[in-house]
């Protein structure tokens, strides 16, 4: 058992609950916290201090990772010299089920949170580095925005629909620029058939920056379509207004989404520049990986932060979600277990992304890696697809793992070579 004081916080917007436990696990302080106060966090160190002077022991801290709320205590208490562990919210919820009443307030949180150092042994989580957690941002913004330009593209898609179902015959991206240009000026057949010919040519050709044979053809089979569909359209007050606003709104995101992509790469830019830059170096040894691009290695970086915190694979695995899931009770053992989906839903999403770009093949037919797909493929002959690429997902985990912590960058074997080698494990074998 860990005989020393703990303090528990209950993190909320504004202000967080903190209450010390004595080692003997008896409630010896409480204080309210206002994030906005200066002051309140000085009397929390204070409190914390005699703490330690009272028991001859220094109180190690956790709290629960509350969005941002909880990093202005973090970083203040880590200052002050204190062990802090930001716990996952998952594992406070499991102990505030603890006792039989339902009792839910911050004070009682802040109790059982600081009794979770009791049950498990806790690490003290390190202030991440500036860089790293600039980057962590500028990725989760990114991907954020992305998420809200995809639901404003199918809310437009909903509303062209209704105004002119074939225009999708004519553009079949609707989003290019030539398509979006004709939907801001034109947004209804009827606006379509009284448009001037030169000028509906013109905006074509000048945002497609095709020849002015393909822009006439184009124009052709518009005008042909909208006649078709003119009296089929649905060119209410609501869907020609609320079609403006979803391309502005497109737009917007567009232009944030690529003002996120430079700041990135300034961040990157800057480290470069550094007598010992540490965010580039790792970044092009993640892009030696195939499928794996700026931003996604990029979100990899951010999203694992200290790599030294994870000691061998299986850590790493965990911590994207793609470990299975455990089903064991007496004599009954599981075998259908799903992943686990408990680590980092951005890292998923990202490694499913990388995982599908590595089992596809060229336009010259050829593999991207041949290693994986073939390990893919071996997969697929006696389990379902999704779960040979769930597979695929845990076996690129284990390549970023080795990649970062050899410090070297990826090497794919050529097939040949592979053949040797599969042919001397089964000659070993």
């Amino acid at each position: 058992m860990n005989f020393r004081p703990i303090a528990g916080i209950d993190v909320g917007k504004f202000f967080s609950e903190m209450a010390i436990l004595s080692p003997s696990n008896e409630v010896v302080a409480r204080m309210k916290i206002r994030h906005d106060s200066s002051t309140d966090v000085e009397r929390a160190v204070e409190l914390l201090k005699k703490t330690e002077k009272d028991f001859d022991s220094r109180p190690f801290i956790v709290m629960e990772s509350t969005g941002h709320y909880h990093k202005i205590l973090f970083h203040s208490l880590c200052k002050a010299g204190f062990e802090v562990s930001v716990t996952n919210p998952i594992q406070t919820d499991s102990i505030k089920n603890i006792g039989i009443r339902k009792v839910k307030n911050d004070k009682v949180d802040a109790r059982k949170i600081a009794l979770l150092y009791r049950f498990q042994e806790l690490k003290s989580t390190n202030i991440p580095n500036e860089n790293i957690e600039c980057l962590r941002s500028l990725c989760r913004q990114y991907y954020k925005l992305n998420d809200e330009l995809t639901a404003y593209k199918n809310r437009l898609t909903g509303i062209v629909d209704q105004l002119m179902l074939n225009f999708k015959d004519v553009f079949s991206n609707i989003f290019s620029k030539a398509a979006i240009a004709v939907l801001e000026e034109y947004p209804t057949p009827a606006h379509i058939l009284k448009a001037n010919r030169n000028k509906l040519i013109s905006l074509i050709q000048k945002k497609s920056r095709k020849s002015l044979k393909w822009s006439t053809a184009k124009y052709e089979l518009l005008v042909s379509k909208a006649r078709d569909f003119a009296p089929l359209s649905i060119h209410n007050a609501s869907n020609v207004a609320m079609l403006g606003v979803y391309i502005s709104m497109i737009k917007t995101l567009e232009e944030n989404l690529e003002k996120v992509l430079k700041s990135i790469r300034l961040l990157i830019a800057e480290d470069m520049a550094k007598d010992m830059p540490m965010l580039a170096l790792t970044l092009e040894l993640l892009q030696s990986l195939p499928g794996i691009g700026l931003l996604s290695a990029a979100t990899i970086l951010a999203e694992i932060g200290d790599f030294s915190a994870f000691s061998k694979p299986s850590k790493l695995v965990a911590y994207f979600g793609v470990d299975p899931s455990v089903m064991q009770s007496g004599e009954f053992i599981g075998t259908r277990n799903k992943m686990s989906k408990r680590g980092s839903r951005l890292l998923r999403r990202v490694l499913f992304t990388i995982a599908l770009a590595n089992i596809r093949s060229k336009r010259d037919k050829t593999a991207c890696n041949h290693v994986l797909l073939e390990f893919y493929q071996q997969k697929c002959r006696s389990k379902p697809k999704k779960v040979a690429l769930g597979a695929v997902m845990r076996k690129l985990v284990c390549i970023i793992f080795a990649v970062l912590r050899d410090r070297k960058p990826y090497q794919l074997r050529s097939p040949q070579e592979h053949a040797q080698m599969l042919a001397a494990k089964h000659t070993a074998a």
